[in-house]
């Protein structure tokens, strides 16, 4: 049940919504968290004892972690208690990855498994982990395994992040802290809205686009043109199927009264590859950032070091993302152009010229390494790099191109111009018009109706497991 589906917007929300203003201020915490469970429970049933399990590994480590009064045996829980936690992940996630490598690099014949991977099983680990580091570095661990539950489980960052960090959520587990009025309540329905337009109208639209060229049998039957058409129809469907999951999450937040944070800045408009993650799936980076990168040394530490950690950390970037060479290649390939950038492009005096020069070509190879995400089998992946520069391919502009562009030109025109801070612009330069405001406010009542009608037709609308 994802938010873009019809069980969630015609049932599951609107009896939250309501039994949450129902229930005394006491009782708001247990509806939330029963509600929770059972959204889990919807989509990842048969791992319910896996989500609930991580959470008391967390409750119960967080309790130890606080009464312990020597630094080792706190290190000592803390460091089980993680490795606990990632061997899950690491079982569910990889082990069929680590079987496959052995049995082709060794010539082994170890058998697989049936292993249906837990859905969110990345997001809940990776705030459990939040939650039990953040307690060794002094916070206050939760008594209350009530507001620990509904601290990993809330469900609106459950299954697609943001990875919300302990210590920046903890007061709000307190229900006192929680601003529960009209204003929040409109505020959280208006993002909701534009999240669920984003993902209905544009991601799954474009995301249709892109299978069309992805799914072919032979790219070298197609022209230039027609993979790079591909190329860009995913980029823009991974942004717009994964920030319009952090607005719907942000904004179902702000109806429960909790403050999620930002999770997209317009990545697209970077000036460079550091910049781009700056404003990525800020959640993820910041998570490395604090909890890896920072404790091997960050970047105060000698050149080779520094080289050594900026690799530990995009190594597991792609790990992180699903348990496929591509995944790796892809989280490495990131690695090696930051430090090509920090050591070498960086240099270089920034003049007007460069940074839009800089912009174009960090575009450029964002758009390529979502090629090398898209696809799983390298030979895939290099057949459609060649073809992207004319290597074998059957010539520059084919038919299949213009008609595919004639179909999507349009769309693929409205995601370009909001995956940009155009819409910041009007907002500075005409928000406080009223007739802009009331034509806003119609647009968006519009759109929402056209979304749902497209849930109600059952629609294209994939849920993009791979992130997690």
């Amino acid at each position: 049940m994802v938010f873009s589906s019809l069980e969630f917007l015609i049932w599951f929300f609107p009896v939250v919504l309501i039994g949450y203003y129902f229930f005394t201020p006491a009782q708001k915490n247990v509806w939330l968290f029963v509600a929770s469970l059972l959204f889990y429970y919807a989509g990842s049933k048969n791992y319910l004892w896996l989500f609930i399990s991580t959470i008391g590994i967390a409750y119960i480590s967080g309790i130890l972690v606080s009464k312990l009064r020597l630094v080792i045996h706190k290190r000592i829980v803390t460091f089980l208690s993680i490795a606990i936690m990632l061997g899950f992940v690491a079982y569910f996630k990889y082990f069929n990855f680590a079987v496959q490598n052995i049995n082709t690099f060794f010539n082994q014949t170890i058998k697989s498994k049936d292993i249906i991977l837990p859905i969110g099983i990345s997001f809940f680990t990776f705030q459990a982990i939040s939650y039990v580091v953040d307690v060794y570095r002094g916070e206050e661990a939760i008594y209350n395994p009530i507001n620990m539950g509904l601290y990993i489980a809330f469900f609106p960052q459950l299954i697609a992040g943001p990875i919300v960090r302990f210590h920046k959520v903890k007061k709000y587990l307190n229900y006192c802290y929680r601003e529960n009025n009209f204003d929040n309540l409109s505020i959280g329905l208006w993002r909701f809205s534009v999240g669920l337009c984003k993902k209905v109208l544009i991601a799954n639209n474009i995301g249709s686009l892109a299978n069309i060229v992805y799914n072919v049998r032979d790219i070298s039957e197609f022209s230039v043109l027609y993979t790079w058409l591909g190329a860009l129809a995913y980029t823009l469907q991974i942004y717009y199927d994964f920030s319009s999951y952090s607005d719907m999450a942000i904004g179902l937040g702000k109806i429960f009264g909790f403050e999620i944070q930002e999770n997209f800045n317009y990545p697209y408009f970077a000036r460079s590859i550091k910049d781009f993650w700056r404003r990525w799936h800020i959640s993820l980076s910041q998570f490395f950032r604090d909890y890896v990168y920072i404790p091997l040394g960050g970047s105060r530490c000698s050149k080779i070091r520094l080289i050594m950690n900026i690799g530990v950390v995009w190594f597991l970037t792609g790990m992180w993302h699903g348990a496929s060479w591509n995944y790796i290649i892809w989280g490495c390939s990131y690695g090696v152009i930051l430090l090509f950038e920090r050591f070498v492009i960086d240099r270089i005096p920034q003049t007007k010229a460069v940074s839009v020069i800089r912009r174009i070509i960090t575009m450029i190879i964002v758009m390529m390494l979502w090629v090398v995400f898209k696809c799983e089998h390298i030979s895939i992946m290099m057949k459609y790099f060649r073809n992207m520069f004319g290597i074998g391919a059957s010539s520059f502009v084919d038919s299949a191109f213009l008609f595919q562009l004639k179909n999507y030109a349009g769309l693929l025109i409205v995601a370009i111009i909001f995956a940009l801070p155009v819409k910041d612009y009007i907002e500075k330069k005409i928000g406080s018009n009223k007739i802009y405001k009331t034509g806003k406010i119609v647009v968006l009542l519009i759109l929402v109706i056209v979304s749902v009608s497209y849930v109600y037709m059952g629609s294209y609308n994939p849920f993009l497991y791979f992130m997690f």
